[in-house]
């Protein structure tokens, strides 16, 4: 009498597959989650080596445990903990191999997850009732104005972060220099915020916008293979908004600052933003017209863009050229 012992039945193909699209899919929210939170470590580091903003006694005040700088002095950082946080959020799927055929899902695990931060992080933030300013009615414009910024910050954030990671050579450009200028910010924060220095070194402008520039130039070159008209748009595109972010930056700089003072009534803040169009547009002209040694940091940034992505460029197209026995057009 002989026993024969089956074989274990294989899952079927389509199994399979469906099992390793949820293995790559489930850590994606969990990354824009974490993402998020690297997002907002300039004002992490911040908190833990300053005292309280509000007045000493009233503990509700002291920002040394919100995870939001919910604070009339701190209008920029947030602004700009809150796009890089977005951004972090929105490049998470680049975990996934395959992102390309599940652009949709993907970009939808990440919000999720970003929303979840968002929502988190706004709730513990005002969970002691902390007095943001205003008084009467207008104590919750103010709240509203604080969480309307992180919101929109966020947002910017992440559609750039999910087109840097979902999107083509030609459209990962393009949204990355936006985010290489306020990235730029941002280190400049965390450096400052990590030497607990109160104001930056004249020099720590210039080599950011370098740095940012060597970023955007790489990814210029990187562009190598795609058409030729999708070339020329792609860094006409993105030189632009490397001189046009530092701008806006500028402007959005001063709007927050005067922002402290100005009554909340619509022909004031009306009146603020004309000025901060003003200011852009002075900005913008002081870039594109200055001259000497060494120059603005939005053209610092756009130089060294130009430079690294003519040589990456060059050399791509070299080496291209000779694996491949022909040269690229």
């Amino acid at each position: 009498m002989t026993s024969t012992t089956e074989a274990p039945r294989a899952a079927p193909p389509d199994e399979h597959h469906r099992r390793r699209v949820r293995s790559s899919l489930w850590p994606v929210p969990l990354l824009a989650v974490l993402g998020w939170f690297v997002g907002l470590l300039p004002w992490l580091v911040r908190r833990s080596s300053q005292g309280t903003f509000g007045t000493p006694w009233n503990p509700r005040n002291d920002l040394r445990s919100a995870l939001l700088p919910f604070h009339h002095q701190l209008l920029m950082p947030l602004l700009v903990v809150a796009v890089m946080a977005g951004v972090f959020a929105g490049c998470a799927p680049v975990w996934n191999a395959r992102r390309r055929r599940r652009r949709l899902g993907l970009a939808a695990l990440a919000t999720l997850g970003a929303v979840v931060a968002t929502g988190w992080s706004v709730a513990q933030t005002l969970a002691p009732d902390p007095e943001l300013g205003g008084s009467g009615t207008t104590a919750g414009q103010v709240r509203l104005a604080f969480v309307a910024l992180t919101v929109i910050g966020v947002v910017t954030g992440l559609v750039l972060g999910l087109v840097i990671s979902l999107g083509g050579p030609a459209l990962r450009v393009v949204a990355a220099a936006p985010v290489a200028v306020v990235g730029a910010d941002w280190l400049g924060q965390l450096a400052l915020g990590t030497v607990r220095e109160p104001a930056p070194p004249t020099w720590l402008p210039t080599v950011l916008a370098a740095l940012s520039g060597v970023v955007v130039g790489a990814l210029l070159a990187a562009t190598v293979r795609s058409r030729r008209v999708v070339r020329v748009v792609a860094w006409v595109c993105a030189l632009a908004l490397l001189a046009l972010t530092a701008a806006a930056l500028t402007a959005a700089r001063y709007v927050l600052e005067a922002l402290r003072g100005t009554p909340v009534r619509g022909a004031d803040v009306k009146e603020l933003l004309v000025d901060g169009l003003q200011v852009f547009e002075r900005s913008l002209s002081s870039t594109l017209t200055g001259a000497g040694l060494p120059p603005s940091p939005p053209l610092t940034a756009v130089l060294v863009a130009v430079g690294v992505g003519v040589a990456g460029t060059v050399l791509l197209r070299r080496t291209v050229g000779a694996s491949s026995g022909r040269p690229l057009d």
